[in-house]
């Protein structure tokens, strides 16, 4: 095997790592062993968060994409088109926004109510907002230009350890060092393999920052 064709299995192998539907698991694990706000020890609930996030963030979008792929609405799922992705990005922020609903309320509007939150945790409905609003300048980036999803999920990673450091008792340079990482590496894999330019993925951080940094003010200055 020859080094280009190393390196290219490697950004092959980052884009897939560092894809869009994974970013709010590892956002929502961060929180979890950061936050001032976390559970109590043998504390059940504290699987919650984790299993909302793995639903709407990755569960949900995926069986979707498959029913627009098999529908015929996408024309793969890799999502390469521009138009492929319009339909996802409504349903993945519906989901998302379910989710931010749920955290906030305390309860699923469709089930009725569910006592998970005894230990409210802002960060997590600043994070689902963050997501959502972060989706939504993508869909609407997207209905005109082909912006990367990549580079506005991971830095918006990176936004969100960054606002996550101020409630937290212990350093977060290790996450945000880590995050950093995950956005060179993501962003880097996406140039290499010609799925965007720089211009697509510079766009796509100035979305992830304004998205991310929006949604904590919305949740911890306005506090509406």
């Amino acid at each position: 095997m020859s080094l280009q064709q190393v390196i290219h299995r490697l950004a092959q192998g980052f884009s897939i790592a560092f894809h869009p539907v994974f970013i709010p698991m590892a956002m929502a694990f961060i929180i979890l062993e950061t936050s001032p706000f976390r559970y109590p020890a043998g504390d059940y609930r504290f699987i919650v968060p984790l299993l909302l996030t793995g639903i709407f963030t990755i569960i949900y979008p995926i069986f979707m994409l498959l029913i627009c792929r098999g529908l015929g609405l996408v024309k793969s799922i890799d999502l390469r088109e521009r138009r492929d992705r319009i339909v996802p990005y409504i349903a993945t922020s519906s989901f998302i926004f379910w989710a931010y609903f749920m955290m906030r309320k305390g309860s699923d509007p469709v089930i009725g109510q569910i006592d998970i939150l005894t230990y409210h945790n802002p960060l997590f409905e600043a994070m689902y907002l963050g997501v959502f609003l972060t989706l939504v300048l993508l869909l609407l980036c997207t209905l005109f230009w082909k912006v990367s999803a990549h580079s506005a999920s991971s830095i918006a990673l990176v936004l969100l350890v960054y606002h996550v450091a101020p409630y937290s008792n212990e350093s977060v340079l290790p996450w945000f060092i880590a995050s950093v990482l995950i956005a060179s590496f993501s962003a880097s894999s996406r140039l290499y393999l010609k799925a965007h330019n720089i211009e697509q993925i510079i766009v796509g951080w100035f979305l992830g920052i304004f998205g991310m940094s929006l949604g904590f003010y919305w949740v911890f200055d306005l506090k509406i």
